[in-house]
């Protein structure tokens, strides 16, 4: 008889039992046990009490597994792990431009870069803000991702516009009068600060040339007109009628010329108090300041030296 049946048999024994009597009956000695009542069955011994308390104990080892006889076999209920699915890496650093981004992008996922190119255009499907008019540069926010190898490249976009809508809200950039100027003031911080320590400082030098009418005159925004890169413009490049050449066309160019990172969106929005109208870069990983055409002169000055130094 299998132990299902022995707990079916003693539980109906039981359901019409006396109360149990007192244990002294059994630690007396000398003393008779009452005769059975009539049409009662034999009491079940060892199996049926451990059936009566419908579990099972299996010793594994050293150690002790419980469980009830309503538990399905360890053996046939394994539930079936469904495996994740794969991700590749992408690490899209501050300061990159789109270009490059979908180029990274189609390299690390396997996908042609022309469909990134063709899902960077639709900028309601991606979910870009109004005030991206419709452009991705500057709003495909840099970071880390893992990318699911299922995800297309709309699915890819749609997460880093995603990102920057967040950090936006975060840093108050969404709420700014005009978030904008904001996010292509953000791109220039970005594109020419050696160092995060840098950008409040060189956002306050773009706010105070554009409060003063001034012209921005910024290499980063004609190379970027040109389809160029490199450390300076040269004078032919400064001739240029692109739209981003801040040498001869005043105020912002017309859209950002990179993707920023919280740090430039932050600074771009709080820039350090100071009179400061330039910056030089007098190593490759040192900017000054000044707030005089005198001062502007001498850091000029020093990087000559430093350039002929090296």
């Amino acid at each position: 008889m299998n132990i299902e049946n022995v707990l079916r048999e003693t539980l109906a024994d039981m359901a019409g039992e006396e109360r149990p009597p007192h244990p002294d009956r059994f630690l007396r000695p000398g003393r008779e046990r009452p005769a059975r009542r009539p049409g009662r069955r034999p009491a079940r011994s060892g199996l049926a009490l451990a059936a009566a308390a419908a579990v099972t104990v299996l010793a594994l080892g050293s150690t002790l597994a419980v469980r009830t006889l309503s538990d399905p076999d360890p053996r046939t209920s394994h539930t079936a792990v469904q495996p994740a699915p794969a991700t590749v890496r992408v690490t899209v650093r501050p300061a990159m431009r789109l270009s490059d981004t979908l180029r990274r992008l189609a390299t690390a996922t396997g996908k042609p870069v022309g469909a990134f190119t063709e899902a960077a255009k639709d900028g309601t499907a991606l979910g870009l803000p109004p005030y991206a008019e419709g452009g991705m540069e500057g709003f495909a926010y840099p970071g880390t991702y893992d990318i699911p190898t299922t995800a297309t490249p709309a699915d890819i976009l749609a997460s880093m516009v995603a990102r920057f809508t967040r950090t936006a809200e975060q840093t108050g950039v969404a709420a700014s009068p005009d978030p904008r100027d904001v996010v292509i003031i953000a791109s220039l911080v970005e594109a020419e600060s050696p160092a995060e320590s840098d950008m409040p400082k060189v956002a306050r030098v773009i706010r105070n040339r554009l409060d003063r009418g001034m012209s921005l005159q910024l290499d980063s925004t004609v190379l970027y007109g040109l389809g160029r890169y490199g450390v300076a413009a040269s004078t032919r490049d400064l001739a240029s009628r692109s739209p981003y050449n801040t040498y001869r066309r005043r105020g912002l160019p017309p859209g950002p010329i990179a993707n920023p990172g919280e740090a430039a969106l932050r600074a771009a929005l709080n820039p350090a108090p100071g009179p400061w109208l330039h910056f030089v870069a007098v190593s490759p990983k040192t900017l000054k300041f000044a707030a005089s055409d005198a001062e502007f002169l001498e850091l000029v000055r020093e990087r000559e030296r430093n350039g002929r130094a090296r």
